[in-house]
């Protein structure tokens, strides 16, 4: 399927095909996320997942507390839940729900 800006988008039960394509979430990640974020009232965002996709976000410890981290002005306020789904990870922090690749290192 091709989309504006030459990015082929690959269904996550496709092997990658290469450097522009983007593997999306699967459905079943997708619904477990809704019924999260309507049990929740919290909504979803995808705001890391793509640099989750590319290695450039980590789950990192800050002291007490857990949060999806970029760099020091991109981070999540503090993780309540992670849960695993196929080939990501919906994690609950106290405002959002964010999916990202379950590949992100957690340190």
């Amino acid at each position: 399927m091709s989309q504006p800006g030459n990015l082929t988008v690959v269904p996550s039960t496709q092997p990658q095909a290469g450097g522009s394509s983007l593997v999306l979430p699967t459905e079943k990640t997708l619904l477990q996320s809704t019924k999260l974020a309507l049990k929740t009232k919290k909504p979803v965002c995808f705001y890391f997942y793509i640099d989750s996709l590319k290695g450039k976000i980590s789950i990192v410890s800050d002291g007490e507390d857990r949060v999806i981290f970029k760099n020091e002005d991109e981070h999540t306020s503090p993780i309540l839940n992670t849960y695993k789904s196929d080939n990501c990870f919906i994690v609950v922090t106290e405002n959002t729900i964010y999916i990202i690749s379950s590949e992100t290192q957690v340190r």
